[in-house]
């Protein structure tokens, strides 16, 4: 079951030009066709999708089902968790502060934290964007990992703090040396983020007024747990061997949403939203500069010298994909069941996002925005 979103009916632009409408049926034609062949061969899973240019959404797409049991459908205001795709978010949260110079990307951060995080007298604000911190996975250490999901103390309704999560922060290895994705770099970074905006609550309001900018309002993209979130929330599922599904929240007998899927201390994947919330971010970032200066956008889509050394495009938070001729200047994210993919063609303005409630062997959200990106070069100039 597939449903879209016409575009509008006034006309199309397309590689800096106008189309009439009556030329717009080929590429959304194309988005359909690719869409649902994308998501039917990834196993329907519930899926969002939402092609943006220049702020104006110019096709959309949901199908599959937001909970299978009881079976409730996708609607186009459904929130999924977007796992790392966050990291885009909270890193351009992080920027917008170093222009107004709270923070300074090359102080050590013990500045903002003090000195009893690991490493934070070397560590600077740099090094957690650009994951050259060099901190060890704190999901595999043995002082947290029982915390996590098949963990022995895993408690899905029970609230997470940075104080709980410290003890699996160990001391960087050879910070600022190479380029090695690090999600405890990022909940470092968010702990950065509370201590300078005085506390988790400053920081959550913080960034509701900074995301306002992208006019990502109504739970469209949100770093702030509610109740409210709950009755629009798809269940994350993760497919095992055979294609069995595992459901994230009713397997560990979660009551509500489980508080590792986003929010405060996961600056490894913080947000939650919709696809159209997702677009509208990018959107603001990377087509529009109004969330950022735009030399402070060319300072976070640079390639670090690090990743760059190790054949990447890694720059702060995000990362450049070629498909199709086009590039793609974006992020991926994948936790507790939910896959995202959200990048922007900067030359010719145009946003591509897809979020799944839907973890398998291949990148589910990744594949079908692949999909799409290839279906968009193929319609369009």
């Amino acid at each position: 079951m597939i449903f879209r979103t016409l575009v509008p009916a006034l006309g199309l632009l397309v590689g800096g030009l106008t189309v009439p409408a009556s030329a717009q049926a080929p590429l959304t034609t194309a988005l359909d066709k690719a869409f649902a062949k994308a998501a039917a061969s990834a196993g329907d899973p519930g899926a969002q999708a939402v092609a943006m240019r220049d702020g104006k959404v110019i096709w959309s797409a949901k199908s599959g089902r937001a909970i299978n049991e009881p079976s409730a459908p996708v609607t186009g205001s459904t929130m999924f968790s977007l796992g790392s795709f966050g990291k885009t978010v909270l890193a351009a949260y992080a920027l917008r502060l170093t222009e107004k110079k709270v923070l300074a990307l090359d102080t050590p951060i013990s500045a903002y934290v003090g000195k009893k995080v690991a490493g934070s007298n070397v560590v600077t604000l740099r090094m957690l964007l650009t994951h050259t911190a060099g901190y060890p996975d704190m999901y595999a250490d043995p002082a947290t990992a029982p915390l996590f999901a098949g963990g022995k103390k895993y408690d899905p309704d029970r609230a997470y703090t940075f104080a709980m999560l410290a003890p699996g922060i160990r001391k960087p290895v050879n910070p600022g040396k190479r380029h090695a994705y690090s999600n405890t770099g990022f909940i470092v970074l968010a702990h950065v983020l509370s201590k300078a905006s005085g506390g988790g609550a400053a920081l959550e309001r913080d960034l509701r007024r900074f995301l306002r900018g992208a006019g990502t309002g109504g739970g469209s993209l949100t770093a702030e747990r509610s109740g409210r979130a709950l009755s629009r929330f798809a269940h994350g599922y993760i497919a095992g061997d055979g294609g069995a599904l595992t459901d994230f929240f009713t397997a560990y007998g979660a009551k509500g949403i489980p508080t590792d899927l986003y929010g405060l201390p996961f600056g490894d994947g913080m947000f939650a939203g919709t696809a159209t919330g997702g677009a509208r971010f990018l959107d603001a970032l990377f087509a529009g500069d109004r969330l950022l200066r735009p030399a402070t956008v060319k300072t976070m889509t640079t390639p670090s010298p690090q990743s760059q050394a190790a054949d990447g495009t890694y720059g702060m938070a995000t990362e450049r994909t070629k498909v199709g001729r086009r590039t793609w200047q974006g992020h991926a994210g994948a936790y507790g069941g939910f896959t995202s993919m959200g990048a922007t063609d900067r030359t010719r303005g145009v946003t591509l996002m897809v979020v799944t409630n839907r973890m398998a062997a291949s990148d589910v959200a990744g594949t079908i925005w692949t999909k799409l990106a290839q279906a968009y070069a193929s319609a369009t100039p």
